[in-house]
C-alpha cells in the first residue's frame, strides 16, 4: 500500500512537471489559457488536514468513510481554513481517485482564507451564522486526520450526526434538477477548443482501477526538555518551502499509536524538525510547538539518541524518523527488546538500521545477543538481517504466534566470546527462540551408549523456508559411539480444523539393548541393523460434530522404542494402527473403530471394526430417573506375536454387549441420595466365558446376564468456622472445617458363575482445614490441611497376593471385555488372574485407604498417602514425604516409598525406599544439586545424582555424575546453557532452571 502510495504520488509529480514544461514551451501559441488550466486543477493535488481533540471514525463501505469530531474542530485546504466546536465529515472515493467531501461544522463556526483561497471549489452554505454551516468540495490530494483521541465506531445513532445529515440532506434537495455543480469563476477556465482537422486521436487506453485511498490517521506529537534542561529553537523555511525547527538542548518527543496505550517516545540532545503548517499555522518562526507537534512530518536526532516503543528500545548515535510512512534511519544502533516468557532481554547491535514500516526492519553487521555488554560471552552474528516484529500489536490483540516475529538472516555465525562455533549462509527464525538453526544438543558418555552427541535442528530454518502457521518442524542427528549414527525428522502441524504429527527416525545399529540390569534385560541383540521407527497421527474436525483421528506405528523391532524413545515407552500412548470415527452431540456419543497389527513381532487384539454408541445422564420423566447407556459391537482377531507359544486362535470372533443404568435421585433433608438399578447383557461366540470369580475352570457360556442394585449417598457437608484462630507461626488468619461423608453401595446377580461380580460397600469421608494467606489487600484460601479416608468391603475376596487396589464410586461394575492389553481375555481369571485390579475395575479386597496433605506453609508441605489390607492386617503400600524451601539459598525433599513383598518371579520382592533431593546456592556463582534414591529391601542404591552449576553473566555451565543401579548405568555429562534459552545448551536440559536465588 505505501509502495503503491509513493508511486502514485511520484507520477502525480512528474506529470505535473512535464505538463509544466509543455505548457511553457507552447507559451507563445497558447497565451495565458495553458496557464489558467494549470491554475484551475492545481487545487486538486492539494492535501486535506482534519484536526481534532476526538474524533469517532467509520468505514461505510469501499472507499467511503463518516467521521465525527468533538471538542475543537479545524480543517485545512488550500489557502482555506474552517474552525468549529464539533464536525462531521463524509469522505467518498470517485472517479479517478477523487474524493468528495461534505463537511458539517457546528459552534463557534470561523472561516480563514489566506492568498489562493479562490483557486479551491468550495461550495459553502451558511446554516444559521456563526453557528453552523456546511462545506462541499472534490480533493485529489491525501486525507491526514490528527487527533488525541480516536474510536472505531458507527456514530449514526449520535445525536450530531443525525443533524449533520438532515442539513446536508436539506441543502441537496433544496438544488433543483439540471443546475450544474459550482464552478470557478470564468475568467480563470480555459475556452474550449474544437479538435483541429487531421489531428491523430489519442488510442484508447482502458481505464485503470484507482487505488482505494484511506485517509491517515495520527496523533499529535508531545515535545519538552527533559528535566531541567532550556532549549533553544530557531524556525525557517527552505527555498523549497519546506518548513523546518531546530531543537537545541536534551528534550524528548511523545506520540500516542493507539488507543491500546501504545507510544513512541524520542530522546536526544539536538533535532532537526519537519513539519506541516496546518491550519493554525502562523508563518515561519511563528510557530507554537503544539501547531510544531501537531503536524511533525519526519525528525532528525542527534547525540545520545533514545528510541522506545513498547517493550523495544532503540539507542544510537544518530536518528531519523518519518512519522508519516513510520520509517526511520538509525546510525550504529543498538536494539533492545524483552522476552517476558523466558525474562531475558535480547539485544541487537548494528552499523546501521532502517525500520521500513511499523514492525518492520532491516540492519547490517549486526550482533544479536541477551548479554549488556560490548563483547558478549554468547552471540549471533550476521551480514545482514530482515527483522518483521508485530508482537507488541499481537500481544495487546491477543494473536501472539511464532508468526508474530520474522528474522531473515545472512551469513550467520554462532560465536561464543570471539571463537566461531557454527556458520549457515541463510536462516529465517520465528518468535520461537533461539535465533539459530540449532535446537538443542546432548552430550554424555555412559557404559551404553558410549560418548553421545544429540541434537535437534529447526528444519524450516536449515532450509530457509518460513514455516506455515501452526507448524513446527524439527531434524534430528545423532551420533553414538558404540551404537551409529541416527538421523530422522519430526513435524508437529495444527490447524483450524485439524492438528496432527509425523516422526520418523532410522539408524544403523551396531551394539546392542541395554533395557535394565536383569540378565534377561541386558546384552540383547537387535535382529538387524538397520532400525527406526515411523509415526503419523492426525485428527480431523468434521462437520456436525464428527472427529476422524487416524494413526500409524511402525517399528523396526520390540525393543526399539524403549531403548531409544524410553520415556515415550514408558508414560506415553500405545504404538497402534487404527482409524477412529466418532460423534459427541449433547450427551450421547457414536463411534466406529478400526484397529490393525502391522508390527509382527506384536501381541495384538485387531478390532475390523468396532461400533460403540453411549448415553449419558438422559432425563426420564421430568428428571424424576436418570438413564445412562452403553453399547458396543465388535469384530475381533488376536494376532500373536511372530516369537509367540501361545495356543490362541487367531480367527475373527464377535462381541456384543449391552449396560443400562437407571438412577433416581433424590433430595432428602440430610442428603442426596441416587438408586440405581442396572442391567448388563453379553454375548461373544470366541472362546466365550469360561472361569469363574476364583480362577476356577467353569462350563463355557457365550451368552450371559448381569443385574445390579444399589445406591449412592451424599450426605449434606458438615462445617464449622473458627474466626478467632490467628497463628503467624503456622500463617493462620481463622479457620473452616469442612466434613464431606460418602456411601456407595452395590450387589450383583448373574446367570452364570462365569459373569459373577463382588458385591462391594465403600465408606468414605473428606475433611478439609481451610484458612486464608496472602497480603491483606489480596488474600486467597488454602486448604491448610486435607485428609480422605475410604473403607471398602467386598465379598468373595480373592487372597492376599492381590495389590493395593482402590474403588472408584461411580465405576464399581467390572467390563465384560478388556481392550487394554495386547491379548484379550473376556472374564478369563484363569489366564488373567488380575482381572478385577486397579483403579478402573475396581477392588479385590477388604481395605482402608487415606490421604493427607499437611501445608505448613507456603514454603514447606507433608504429603503422605496409605492403602492397608484389613483381611490380612498387612499394609500394601505407604509414602511420606516433606518438601523444604528456604529461601534464598536451600531446597530439599525427604521422602519414603513402602510396597509389600511380593513374587513375581522376575526377582522382585517389593519396595522400600528412602529418598533425598537437595539444592544449595553456595554463593552467586555455585550451586550444588544432589538427589539420593536407597531401597532397604534390596539393600542397595537405586540411583545417585549430583551436579555442580556454574553462573556466568547470562551463561551457566553444569557438570554431572549419575549412577543408575536399575539400569547398569553410569555416566559422566557436561552441560553448558545460555540464561532463558536452555534450547541453545549442549547437554542434559534438567538442570537449566537451576543457579542462582530460589524463586517461588
Amino acid at each position: 500500500m505505501v509502495k503503491r502510495r509513493l508511486f502514485n504520488l511520484v507520477l502525480f509529480s512528474i506529470t505535473v512537471l512535464v505538463s509544466g514544461a509543455a505548457f511553457s514551451a507552447a507559451g507563445e501559441e497558447n497565451g495565458g489559457a495553458a496557464k489558467a488550466r494549470l491554475n484551475s486543477r492545481s487545487w486538486v493535488g492539494e492535501d486535506l488536514y482534519l484536526k481534532g481533540r476526538e474524533v469517532i471514525s467509520h468505514r461505510v463501505g469501499p472507499g467511503e468513510h463518516t467521521l465525527v469530531f468533538y471538542d475543537s474542530f479545524s480543517m485545512s485546504i488550500g489557502a482555506n481554513q474552517f474552525f468549529s466546536d464539533s464536525a462531521v465529515v463524509w469522505l467518498k472515493r470517485e472517479r479517478a481517485g477523487i474524493q468528495k467531501v461534505k463537511v458539517y461544522l457546528e459552534g463557534n463556526v470561523s472561516v480563514k482564507k489566506g492568498k489562493g483561497a479562490k483557486t479551491v471549489a468550495l461550495s459553502e452554505t451558511v446554516i444559521e451564522q456563526e453557528k453552523s454551516m456546511v462545506v462541499r468540495f472534490d480533493v485529489r490530494g491525501e486525507v491526514f486526520v490528527t487527533a488525541g483521541k480516536r474510536e472505531v465506531a458507527d456514530p449514526r445513532g449520535l445525536e450530531l450526526y443525525v443533524k449533520a445529515l438532515a442539513a446536508v440532506e436539506s441543502i441537496e434537495d433544496e438544488r433543483k434538477p439540471g443546475v450544474p455543480e459550482p464552478k470557478l469563476p470564468a475568467e480563470i477556465l480555459p475556452p474550449e477548443r474544437p479538435p483541429e482537422e487531421g489531428a491523430v486521436r489519442e488510442p484508447s487506453v482502458q481505464a485503470v482501477k484507482p487505488e482505494e485511498k484511506e485517509p491517515r490517521f495520527r496523533y499529535p506529537v508531545d515535545i519538552g526538555p527533559v528535566g531541567e534542561a532550556v532549549l533553544k529553537t530557531e524556525s525557517t523555511q527552505t527555498a523549497e518551502g519546506e518548513n523546518i525547527v531546530t531543537i537545541m538542548g536534551r528534550f524528548s518527543l511523545e506520540q500516542k499509536q493507539d488507543e491500546e496505550g501504545g507510544t513512541l517516545g524520542l530522546q536526544a540532545d539536538n533535532a532537526v524538525i519537519w513539519y506541516i503548517k496546518g491550519a493554525a499555522g502562523r508563518g515561519p518562526g511563528g510557530e507554537s510547538k503544539d501547531v510544531i507537534g501537531e503536524n511533525v512530518r519526519a525528525i532528525y536526532l542527534s547525540g545520545d539518541v533514545v528510541m522506545t516503543s513498547g517493550r523495544r528500545t532503540i539507542r544510537a548515535e544518530e536518528l531519523y524518523y518519518d512519522f508519516a510512512e513510520k520509517k526511520a534511519l538509525v546510525i550504529n544502533a543498538v536494539m533492545k527488546n524483552f522476552d517476558v516468557s523466558r525474562g531475558i532481554p535480547i539485544y541487537v547491535r548494528a552499523s546501521e538500521l532502517r525500520q521500513l514500516a511499523e514492525n518492520k526492519f532491516a540492519a547490517e553487521e549486526i550482533i544479536m545477543t541477551s548479554s549488556e555488554f560490548y563483547l558478549p560471552q554468547v552471540s549471533l552474528n550476521a551480514s545482514s538481517v530482515i527483522i518483521t516484529d508485530t508482537t507488541g500489536v499481537d500481544e495487546r490483540e491477543g494473536k501472539v504466534s511464532d508468526r508474530s516475529y520474522d528474522a531473515q538472516m545472512r551469513d550467520v555465525r554462532f560465536k561464543v566470546g570471539n571463537r566461531t562455533l557454527f556458520y549457515w549462509p541463510f536462516l529465517r527464525s520465528n518468535l520461537e527462540r533461539p535465533d539459530i538453526a540449532l535446537k538443542s544438543a546432548r552430550v554424555g558418555h555412559d557404559n551404553t551408549w558410549g560418548t553421545s552427541v544429540e541434537t535437534r535442528w529447526y528444519l524450516s530454518r536449515l532450509l530457509g523456508l518460513r514455516e506455515p502457521d501452526g507448524t513446527k518442524s524439527t531434524l534430528a542427528f545423532d551420533y553414538f559411539d558404540k551404537r551409529g549414527i541416527g538421523i530422522g525428522a519430526e513435524i508437529a502441524y495444527e490447524r483450524e480444523d485439524h492438528f496432527g504429527r509425523l516422526l520418523g527416525y532410522v539408524i544403523r545399529d551396531s551394539g546392542e539393548d541395554r533395557l535394565g540390569r536383569h540378565r534377561t534385560r541386558r546384552d540383547l541383540e537387535p535382529p538387524r541393523e538397520l532400525r527406526g521407527r515411523f509415526l503419523w497421527q492426525h485428527r480431523h474436525f468434521l462437520p456436525h460434530n464428527w472427529q476422524l483421528t487416524s494413526e500409524v506405528s511402525y517399528a523396526s523391532d520390540e525393543h526399539f522404542i524403549e531403548g531409544y524413545y524410553r520415556s515415550e515407552f514408558n508414560v506415553g500412548k500405545e504404538q497402534e494402527t487404527l482409524v477412529h470415527l466418532k460423534r459427541i452431540e449433547d450427551n450421547w456419543g457414536l463411534s466406529f473403530l478400526g484397529k490393525a497389527r502391522i508390527n509382527d513381532f506384536r501381541d495384538k487384539l485387531e478390532e475390523l471394526p468396532s461400533a460403540e454408541f453411549h448415553w449419558t445422564g438422559q432425563s426420564v420423566f421430568d428428571d424424576k430417573l436418570t438413564l445412562y447407556s452403553d453399547s458396543q459391537v465388535s469384530r475381533f482377531r488376536q494376532r500373536l506375536g511372530s516369537d509367540s507359544t501361545s495356543s490362541l486362535s487367531e480367527n475373527f470372533f464377535t462381541f456384543m454387549s449391552e449396560r443400562a443404568e437407571l438412577d433416581m435421585p433424590m433430595m432428602w433433608d440430610f442428603a442426596k441420595v441416587v438408586p440405581f438399578v442396572a442391567g448388563t447383557v453379553a454375548y461373544e461366540d470366541g472362546r466365550g466365558f469360561y472361569s469363574d470369580i476364583d480362577s476356577r475352570a467353569a462350563g463355557r457360556e457365550d451368552t450371559v446376564w448381569i443385574g445390579e442394585v444399589g445406591a449412592r449417598v451424599f450426605p449434606r457437608p458438615l462445617w464449622k468456622v473458627y474466626p478467632g484462630v490467628e497463628s503467624r507461626l503456622w500463617d493462620l488468619k481463622g479457620l473452616r472445617h469442612v466434613i464431606e461423608p460418602r456411601v456407595t453401595a452395590v450387589g450383583y446377580t448373574e446367570s452364570d458363575s462365569v459373569a459373577e461380580q463382588r458385591d462391594i460397600l465403600s465408606v468414605g469421608i473428606s475433611q478439609r482445614l481451610q484458612t486464608k494467606r496472602g497480603p491483606a489487600d489480596n488474600q486467597r484460601t488454602t486448604d491448610w490441611m486435607r485428609l480422605d479416608m475410604d473403607v471398602t468391603w467386598v465379598n468373595n475376596s480373592d487372597d492376599a497376593s492381590a495389590g493395593a487396589d482402590r474403588f472408584i464410586w461411580n465405576k464399581p461394575f467390572v467390563p465384560l471385555v478388556d481392550r487394554s492389553g495386547t491379548v484379550l481375555y473376556p472374564l478369563d481369571r484363569l489366564d488373567r488372574n488380575d482381572r478385577r485390579s486397579g483403579g478402573i475395575f475396581g477392588p479385590r479386597r477388604n481395605y482402608f485407604s487415606a490421604d493427607y496433605i499437611w501445608r505448613v506453609s507456603d514454603t514447606t508441605a507433608i504429603l503422605s498417602d496409605m492403602n492397608f489390607d484389613m483381611q490380612s492386617g498387612v499394609v500394601q503400600q505407604l509414602n511420606v514425604g516433606f518438601s523444604r524451601l528456604r529461601w534464598p539459598n536451600l531446597s530439599y525433599y525427604i521422602g519414603s516409598r513402602y510396597l509389600k513383598r511380593i513374587d513375581n518371579h522376575h526377582g522382585e520382592e517389593g519396595s522400600n525406599a528412602f529418598i533425598f533431593a537437595a539444592s544449595y546456592v553456595l554463593d552467586p556463582r555455585y550451586t550444588v544439586i544432589f538427589s539420593q534414591e536407597y531401597d532397604f529391601d534390596y539393600g542397595a542404591n537405586v540411583r545417585s545424582d549430583i551436579t555442580l552449576v556454574r553462573r556466568y553473566h547470562r551463561l551457566y555451565w553444569g557438570l554431572t555424575f549419575r549412577v543408575d543401579e536399575s539400569m547398569d548405568q553410569s555416566s559422566v555429562v557436561f552441560s553448558i546453557w545460555p540464561e532463558g534459552v536452555p534450547e541453545m545448551g549442549i547437554g542434559h536440559s534438567q538442570y537449566t532452571g537451576m543457579g542462582g536465588p530460589m524463586r517461588y
